[in-house]
């Protein structure tokens, strides 16, 4: 019988990190940022000695994204940097600007919140561009319908994934059970009956190095150190998953 033995980890494997606030197109519906932020870029020397950090602690993966993570002026670097160590790098993107990075997997945000939506030269352009510097590339899609869901699939059968989220704060979409199961279709754990790992897996950490479990989550603290931080994260409860238990 499979074991799994140290579950869950003393630290975390994996954060999402949020390298600026900075965005080109200004959502309505916006989530996570309001147009009216004061810009803050996370300084590349900063990142060097979390990256030292983190990899000392055994985090072994990096999800970038914001914001517009292709508006740090720094992108191609930490992208580079996060590899020299060791650590599996993703980025999301919403996919108008198009940048040489080396990241391991490239998300394109593609959905009716983003301007972006049925615009499939820019989409298509932006899959095979990154593609083409050897990424693999998936769609990330706030679902609004399973028709959204159906013309993705037909509209791009080159990607690789399909992460299919759950609008926040508050989703239209139930129909979660109704959803074809299929290998390149991720579902996040932010829906009803989901299993997270936020807090238990993974931590995300903003651009004034405010944390919290999950970037839905508005409640933050303050980072000083992996091991500190860690000690106060894992005692918070998630909305969502923890009222489920």
């Amino acid at each position: 019988m499979l074991q799994i033995i140290n579950y869950p980890p003393k630290f975390p494997k994996s954060v999402h990190l949020y390298i600026t606030n900075a965005c080109n197109l200004n959502c309505v519906k916006c989530h996570y940022r309001n147009s009216d932020d004061e810009l803050v870029h996370l300084k590349f020397e900063k990142l060097k000695k979390l990256f030292y950090e983190w990899k000392y602690y055994g985090l072994t993966s990096i999800a970038i994204g914001g914001g517009e993570p292709l508006m740090h002026p720094k992108i191609i670097e930490i992208v580079k940097l996060g590899r020299l160590f060791g650590f599996h790098m993703a980025v999301t993107t919403n996919g108008t600007h198009l940048l040489p990075i080396n990241a391991h997997r490239i998300h394109i945000s593609y959905d009716k919140i983003h301007p972006t939506w049925k615009d499939e030269s820019l989409i298509r352009r932006a899959i095979h561009f990154y593609k083409g510097l050897g990424s693999k590339v998936g769609i990330n899609h706030i679902v609004s319908s399973l028709d959204s869901i159906r013309y993705i699939d037909f509209a791009f059968p080159e990607i690789d994934t399909l992460l299919l989220i759950r609008e926040k704060p508050v989703s239209k979409f139930n129909d979660w059970e109704s959803i074809p199961r299929k290998r390149k279709y991720w579902i996040e754990g932010c829906i009803e009956h989901g299993h997270c790992e936020q807090g238990i897996l993974s931590f995300h950490l903003g651009p004034t190095l405010e944390t919290s479990i999950c970037s839905n989550i508005k409640e933050t603290i303050k980072y000083t150190s992996l091991e500190k931080t860690w000690k106060e994260l894992i005692k918070v409860k998630c909305p969502i998953r923890d009222a489920q238990c």
